[in-house]
C-alpha cells in the first residue's frame, strides 16, 4: 500500500481545511489520492475510516456513507468535473446526514450537529467520535468458516472484514486495519483453493502472529491514551515501578511516550506511530537505563524496536517504598515554590500499586488530582485539605485494596479467587458485591484491560467504597 493512500485521507473527511486554502485544496487531495491508489482501494480506505468513526452503525449503513463519499470523489475528479462540484456534493450529503430517514449511521450528537448550517455544520460532523465501549475482540474464525463466507463473495468479504476489524480498532492508525485485512484476505485466497489446506493456514497465522500482538498491544495504548484523562500520571507511576525511576526520570519518560501518542494514535498514516514508537525504544533503551536495569530488561532492549515495547509491556512491574503518602496532604503541595507538587503526589501515590491496570489506576488517581486541586484553588488551602483528608486516605485505601485484590489474582486459579472473595465479602448484599469485585478483576485487572469499561468500573467503584 502507498503511503499516499493514508496521508490523503482525512481532507475526505473533513471536507473543507482552513479558509486560506479552501474548496480546491480539499479536492484537490481526495483526487490525487483517488489517482494514486485506485478507486477500490480508495473506497476500502474511507470504509476503515467510517467504521472506526461509527463503530455503533450497522455494515450497510457504513458501505452507504461510504459508497457515497467514494462517488462523490470519483464524479469530481473527473477533468470535466465542475469546479464547485467537490464542495456541492459534500453539502449534499451532509443535509443528507441530517435527514429523518437517513440510510447513514446514527451517531450521538449529530442533532446538534444539525441545527448548524453549511461549513459548520460540515466540520461539526466531522468532528464528532463516538466514545461508547469497546467492542469485544473479533472471534478468531475456522478455517472451515472462513473459506465457507470467502468462497461466497470474495469482495464483500473483504469488506466485511474491514468493517469489523476497525470499529473493533477505532482508535488506531487506518493503515494498520487494512494491512490486517491485506493479510486476513490474502491467507483465505491462499489456503481455501481449491480445498481448505490446515497447514496453509497454520503457517499464514503464524507469520501474522507477531503483527497481531503489536496491533493489540497498540489498540491498547491508544485506547488509554484516547479515553483516559489522566493518563500521563498514570505513566509517571508504571514506568516509576517498572524501571524504578525517580519522579523526574519517569515524568520525562512518560511525557515522550504520551506525546508521540497524542501526536500519531488518530492519524491515519500508520509512519507516524512507527516513528515514535522507535524513538522512545531508544530513550528507555538508552545507556543510562541500561547500566541498572534486570537482565530481562536487558534482553527486550536487544530485540528491533516494536518487538522492545512488547517485552517490556510483558515485564512484571515491582512496587516501591515511597514515602508514606497517606499521612495529611500538606499545603506545600499548591505552592508555586513546589513545582509539580500534585504530579509527585500522584506518582508517590502510585508507584506503591503495581498490580493495578493502568485504566484503573488512572482513574482513582484522577479522583485524587480532582479533590486536591479544587483545594488548592479554594480560599483556605489548609482548612480545605483538612476536610478532605478522610476522603483521601479512603481513596488510597481503596487503592490499596484494587492492588491486593489484583494481585491475588494473578495468583489464584479462578475458583480460589472466587472463594476467598466470597469470605472477605459477608453481610448484606454479599454475593451481589462479590460478582462486582469478580467483575472487576477479570476484567479490570489486566494491563491491557478495555480503557472505558475499567474506567466506569472503577468510578462504580469509587462512589461505593467512598461513599
Amino acid at each position: 500500500m502507498r503511503n499516499t493512500a493514508v496521508i490523503l485521507i482525512p481532507a475526505l473527511i473533513i471536507t473543507t481545511l482552513l479558509a486560506d486554502k479552501g474548496k480546491n485544496y480539499a479536492k484537490e487531495n481526495v483526487c490525487q489520492g483517488l489517482k494514486d491508489i485506485g478507486i477500490e482501494k480508495f473506497k476500502e480506505m474511507v470504509t476503515v475510516l467510517y467504521s472506526q468513526k461509527f463503530p455503533n452503525g450497522t455494515f450497510q449503513e457504513v458501505s452507504c456513507v461510504a459508497d457515497e463519499m467514494t462517488k462523490l470523489a470519483e464524479k469530481c475528479c473527473k477533468d470535466d468535473a465542475s469546479p464547485d462540484c467537490y464542495d456541492k456534493g459534500a453539502t449534499e450529503i451532509s443535509e443528507k446526514s441530517c435527514g429523518k430517514d437517513s440510510p447513514f449511521p446514527k451517531h450521538p450528537g449529530i442533532e446538534q450537529c444539525c441545527t448548524l448550517q453549511g461549513q459548520e455544520r460540515k466540520l461539526c460532523l466531522a468532528s464528532l467520535r463516538y466514545t461508547a465501549d469497546e467492542l469485544p475482540s473479533l472471534t478468531e474464525p475456522t478455517n472451515e468458516e472462513i473459506c465457507t463466507e470467502y468462497t461466497k463473495d470474495e469482495k464483500d468479504y473483504s469488506v466485511r472484514y474491514v468493517y469489523e476489524f476497525a470499529r473493533r480498532h477505532r482508535n488506531i492508525p487506518a493503515g494498520f486495519v487494512l494491512n490486517a485485512t491485506q493479510n486476513h484476505v490474502r491467507m483465505a485466497e491462499r489456503c481455501c483453493r481449491p480445498d481448505i489446506k490446515n497447514s496453509c493456514f497454520l503457517q499464514e497465522r503464524l507469520q501474522m502472529r507477531s503483527s497481531n500482538i503489536f496491533l493489540k498491544f497498540l489498540s491498547n495504548v491508544c485506547n488509554n491514551q484516547v479515553n483516559l484523562k489522566s493518563f500521563k500520571f498514570g505513566l509517571s507511576a508504571y514506568y516509576g515501578n517498572l524501571l524504578g525511576l525517580s519522579f523526574e526520570e519517569a515524568s520525562a519518560m512518560s511525557g515522550h511516550f504520551h506525546s508521540g501518542l497524542e501526536k500519531c494514535c488518530l492519524k491515519p498514516q500508520p509512519e507516524c506511530i512507527i516513528e515514535e514508537l522507535t524513538s522512545f525504544q531508544k530513550v528507555i533503551c538508552g545507556e543510562s537505563n541500561l547500566n541498572a536495569m534486570s537482565e530481562d530488561f536487558h534482553k527486550c532492549c536487544k530485540k528491533p524496536a516494536l518487538d522492545t515495547l512488547l517485552c517490556l509491556d510483558d515485564l512484571k512491574r515491582q512496587p516501591r517504598q515511597s514515602p508514606d503518602v497517606a499521612n495529611p496532604v500538606s499545603s506545600k503541595l499548591c505552592e508555586e515554590a513546589q513545582p509539580h507538587g500534585i504530579d509527585r503526589y500522584l506518582f508517590l501515590t502510585g508507584v506503591n500499586h503495581a498490580s493495578i491496570s493502568l485504566p484503573v489506576l488512572t482513574t482513582v488517581l484522577d479522583r485524587i488530582k480532582n479533590t486536591v486541586t479544587a483545594c488548592c484553588s479554594s480560599a483556605d488551602i489548609t482548612t480545605c485539605l483538612t476536610e478532605k483528608e478522610s476522603k483521601l486516605k479512603m481513596t488510597q485505601a481503596l487503592l490499596s485494596k484494587l492492588d491486593d485484590t489484583c494481585s491475588r489474582y494473578f495468583r489464584l486459579d479462578l475458583p480460589a479467587f472466587k472463594t476467598r472473595m466470597q469470605k472477605e465479602v459477608q453481610g448484606e448484599g454479599g454475593e451481589k458485591r462479590t460478582q462486582a469485585w469478580l467483575d472487576l478483576a477479570i476484567s479490570c485487572c489486566s494491563q491491557r484491560s478495555p480503557a472505558q469499561l475499567c474506567q466506569k468500573l472503577a468510578k462504580s467503584f469509587s462512589l461505593l467504597f467512598l461513599a
